[in-house]
């Protein structure tokens, strides 16, 4: 893995120990499926936009732009994620609607056996074949709302719901309806819509729908509504303006933090410019004084090692990598030395063209 130190922006993200199970890093601007989010309704049902989230910053969206068929109107089904079947899991999503209360927001999940057969259960242990959370009004138009709806193990006897709607000030403002599995249980589908509404005029926005095992490691309520709250310690992003700041500790993409470097990336990066900090540049080379090597010790060098004075061999570069900043330095110093070495041979050519010809 090749260690480059660089700045980056990077999409708002927080730090918590679990993985959301949904990803959705495919939302890009555009119309229709995504990977790992299938459409309910038509392409122009199902809008991607950039909106303002929930926290007050630019943020790719999922827009629910209904027709006037009294049909599906937005939103999607996610594909299987695949779970085990005694543990307990919790839904949720943002979600806003504008304009007028026609149509219903729905919010559920679908729970599938190796076979593809509903294997929900309501709390009692009663079969249910579509289950939702919650299918209504949300409590205000033009306001944010996190859903939230739990899905508990097959050995789950507690018939308390804990579902909920929050506001944006955490305060819970209604109460959903919870469910559990069969032992069969094998696949999850997170589910949203909007549905028959017949009003063009109307919008449903969703915005960072999560999956998470319930265990301690996933984020809390509290820390979904405000990333800032610190709840349980876990939260290290920091946010002011549409800034975020990292100062926590070393970060990992698509490998373990390294404790040498702030960020580590094992993978491509695609971006337009790399600024480097560095101390020192190869002038050093012009400055009187300067062990220039000569031509025969350069060429003695290449024949012995196989590269040039102080550039590092192929074998260090695939085991250490190359630090862009030195390694630049480095080239530098070998087209000044080159400079130099040019400039010595136009000497020497005047000297040789000074000379009275001989007949």
């Amino acid at each position: 893995m090749r260690k480059i130190v660089f700045a980056l922006l990077i999409f708002p993200a927080l730090a918590w120990c679990q993985t959301n199970l949904l990803d959705t890093s495919s939302w890009s601007v555009g119309n229709g499926n995504v990977t790992d989010f299938f459409k309910f309704g038509t392409d122009a049902e199902n809008v991607r936009e950039v909106g303002t989230n929930p926290y007050g910053d630019a943020e790719v969206l999922w827009k629910a732009a209904p027709d006037s068929g009294n049909d599906a109107d937005g939103g999607w089904d996610t594909s299987y994620n695949t779970i085990d079947p005694s543990k307990d899991y919790r839904f949720t999503t943002w979600i806003k609607k504008t304009n007028s209360t026609d149509g219903s927001t729905l919010f559920g999940f679908h729970a599938f056996t190796l076979s593809e057969t509903a294997s929900s259960r309501n709390l009692d242990g009663t079969s249910i074949t579509s289950p939702y959370f919650f299918w209504g009004d949300l409590p205000q138009l033009d306001q944010w709302y996190l859903l939230v709806g739990y899905v508990y193990g097959h050995g789950h006897t507690d018939l308390t719901n804990q579902g909920g709607i929050f506001d944006i000030n955490g305060v819970k403002v209604a109460n959903l309806t919870d469910f559990k599995m069969s032992t069969t249980t094998h696949w999850l589908v997170h589910r949203n819509y909007l549905y028959q509404d017949t009003n063009t005029s109307d919008s449903q926005f969703f915005s960072r729908p999560t999956l998470y095992e319930i265990n301690g490691s996933e984020p809390t309520i509290a820390e979904l509504i405000d990333p800032n709250s610190g709840s349980g310690g876990s939260t290290v992003w920091t946010t002011s303006g549409n800034d975020i700041d990292y100062t926590a500790g070393n970060v990992g993409i698509g490998t373990t933090a390294q404790a040498n470097y702030r960020l580590a990336v094992d993978g491509t990066v695609h971006t337009r410019e790399v600024k480097v900090d560095l101390v020192g540049w190869a002038d050093y080379v012009f400055a009187e004084g300067y062990d220039l090597p000569t031509l025969k010790e350069v060429e003695e060098h290449i024949n012995e090692k196989g590269h040039l004075i102080n550039i590092p061999s192929a074998a260090e570069v695939e085991v250490n990598g190359i630090e862009l900043g030195e390694m630049n330095k480095l080239l530098l110093e070998k087209i000044e030395e080159q400079m130099l070495y040019i400039l010595q041979l136009e000497k020497r050519i005047l000297k040789l063209e000074e000379r009275p010809k001989t007949q």
